[in-house]
């Protein structure tokens, strides 16, 4: 499908974005951030495929990019304890020794941006934050740390998903991107509305990034997994919300979304659906089901259309799933996809 056409179809849908009040109460909480190093340098443009592929261009900092393993797009794990699934899907994803190496600096982005407790379903699961935090400290990482951009009061937020127990009981930062010292300008290859942004420090300067999302509804953007995941990264959310065209009218949060990962490439995701929040995200209160499953892979869209079906929708009910298969960051074509159970 081309690209105009594609636009034209969601413009037809009617998708708009929705108001800035959410935003407007997000908290802004000062901590210090750590030394800087310097980052990679960035390379050029992508061009457009439904194939992962992004080389150089998919890092704006010293962090790998790097393919999965051939036989698998998506590696899935069911029906277990949250520590066994995060496990049996990295080890089927080739093993975390694949992606964090020895004296690593690793960098996790769970989604904790709300307060609400783990059995809502608005934050990543405690449990599942942890396995990922063992496994990176099995694989010798010289340093670990969680960051988050709440849009909640950080301080309630981490006290009430449970992350801030789990980093403490594991000896991890727990780090606040509150304060906009935090963040470096840099330049988006593929933004189309957003040419520049600041992105956190923390993970442009780490060697692993480390995508941790929870599958929800979103009633700006119908889902929220990986891909929307990354909006907190940045500094100013709320520009997503406000950058546009006229000439795609109601698409620019998902435009931006893509803009940013063209450019902006997580080490691995490793995505929870122990819990799923069907309706009422990105904060809830609405239905909550239990899944008990865990997603792995180095695709964000493969992952984004895979979980897009825990919520009984398509891929293509997403507009930034097919922006950004379009924009070659991954595969949203469900055909394509290749998934493997653990």
């Amino acid at each position: 499908m081309q690209r105009r056409e594609f636009l034209g179809r969601c413009a037809r849908l009617g998708l708009a974005t929705t108001t800035l009040g959410t935003l407007a109460g997000c908290a802004r909480e000062a901590t210090v951030p750590r030394t800087r190093r310097t980052p990679a340098p960035k390379g050029p443009d992508l061009g457009t495929s439904d194939s992962a592929t992004p080389g150089d261009a998919a890092r704006l900092g010293s962090n790998r990019w790097q393919a999965g393993p051939d036989d698998v797009d998506v590696a899935i794990a069911q029906d277990m304890k949250p520590e066994e699934l995060v496990r049996a899907a990295v080890e089927r994803y080739g093993g975390i020794g694949s992606w964090v190496k020895a004296d690593d600096v690793v960098t996790i982005k769970p989604n904790i941006a709300w307060a609400r407790q783990p059995a809502q379903a608005a934050c990543t699961s405690p449990e599942v934050l942890a396995a990922v935090i063992a496994l990176c400290q099995e694989a010798k990482a010289k340093r670990i740390v969680v960051v988050e951009h709440s849009c909640d009061t950080a301080s309630v937020t981490f006290d009430m998903s449970g992350a801030r127990r789990v980093c403490r009981e594991l000896g991890v930062p727990l780090i606040s991107l509150a304060n906009p010292n935090m963040y470096q300008d840099v330049t988006l290859s593929g933004g189309l509305n957003i040419k520049t942004d600041k992105v956190a420090t923390e993970i442009l300067e780490s060697d692993v990034y480390i995508n941790l999302p929870i599958v929800k509804s979103h009633s700006a953007t119908v889902t929220t997994v990986c891909l929307k995941n990354q909006m907190g990264t940045v500094w100013d959310r709320g520009a997503y919300h406000r950058a546009g065209t006229a000439s795609s009218p109601g698409l620019n949060l998902h435009e931006n979304i893509v803009g940013l990962a063209v450019s902006l490439r997580p080490t691995l995701n490793v995505v929870d659906a122990t819990r799923i929040l069907l309706t009422g995200g990105p904060k809830g209160p609405g239905k909550v089901e239990e899944r008990h499953t865990v997603l792995v892979s180095a695709d964000m869209v493969a992952a984004d259309a895979y979980a897009a079906t825990l919520l009984g929708l398509k891929p293509e009910d997403i507009p930034y799933i097919g922006l950004a298969a379009q924009a070659g960051v991954g595969k949203g074509n469900l055909a394509t996809i290749k998934v493997a159970a653990a």
